[in-house]
């Protein structure tokens, strides 16, 4: 079991690796309409997916738009899981007021969903992935809060963590050497969660056309881009719904085979 989990965790690690290459460099240039004696004609040893109807390489385009989508998504959430940080030392180390207000407006914000965060920030912000960023990174706060949280106060009790303190020993080496090494797995279940969970919002944000640039190399906005074609080119919509389908499943298996090693650790 701990080998399938290592397999995917390596391939989840392959996938993202392959992926920023992407952004650096591609056959072909993802914008550049250059082709548009090809349309139509499928895959080529030279266009391996085909070109778009604006004449621009496919591959290329789903290539560069899954680098993007990782990106997004991974600035998205760690920015989440930052502010979620953050507003847990407050709620823990402030004042009893501060923690009762860090309480309450994270209950609060559990009610509100990204798609209104996003539209609420692009009232003063301009259109653009990064706006979609910060609107998933704020709506993902709440739910990375509760979390952490919850697996804080459960290390944070322990006996271990107790007899640590009654011996003298200060909060830095506590956090350091009682409670980070058994935080620090479900800390990166918990970043591999919001991650999957950003990168589908921002696909999602994007799809509806808020990303600012409608031909943007991203995979939401190449969906959306596309879907007038899905009858006549289907791979053009194919194929970044099957990468960004992928990625997901990736990170939920990695996540599970996580889950399921720590559970037999604590079990033994």
């Amino acid at each position: 079991m701990k080998t399938r989990g290592r397999l995917v965790s390596s391939v989840l690690g392959v996938w993202i690796l392959w992926a920023l290459v992407g952004l650096a460099w591609t056959p072909h240039d993802p914008r550049a309409t250059a082709y548009l004696d090809q349309v139509g004609r499928g895959g080529s040893w030279v266009h391996w997916m085909g070109v778009d109807p604006l004449g621009r390489d496919v591959f290329s385009r789903v290539w560069h738009g899954t680098g993007e989508t990782i990106v997004l998504g991974g600035a998205s959430a760690a920015g989440a899981l930052l502010l979620a940080a953050l507003l847990l030392v407050i709620e823990r180390r402030g004042p009893s007021v501060a923690g009762k207000f860090v309480r309450s407006l994270t209950a609060a914000g559990l009610a509100l969903p990204v798609l209104f965060v996003g539209m609420l920030l692009l009232v003063f912000l301009p259109p653009s992935a990064w706006t979609l960023v910060l609107a998933c990174a704020v709506g993902g706060v709440p739910f990375a809060f509760r979390q952490l949280r919850i697996v804080w106060l459960e290390h944070a009790g322990a006996l271990h963590v107790t007899a640590s303190r009654a011996l003298g020993a200060g909060w830095r080496h506590v956090l350091a050497f009682a409670i980070w090494p058994n935080l620090r797995p479900e800390a990166v279940a918990l970043a591999r969660l919001l991650f999957a969970a950003s990168v589908l919002e921002l696909s999602g944000l994007s799809f509806l056309g808020l990303a600012g640039d409608p031909d943007q190399a991203e995979l939401g906005v190449l969906l959306r881009r596309h879907q007038a074609e899905l009858f006549q080119q289907p791979m053009l919509v194919v194929w970044p719904g099957l990468l960004l389908s992928g990625l997901l499943l990736v990170v939920h298996l990695a996540n599970v085979r996580s889950a399921a090693t720590r559970g037999r650790g604590l079990a033994g």
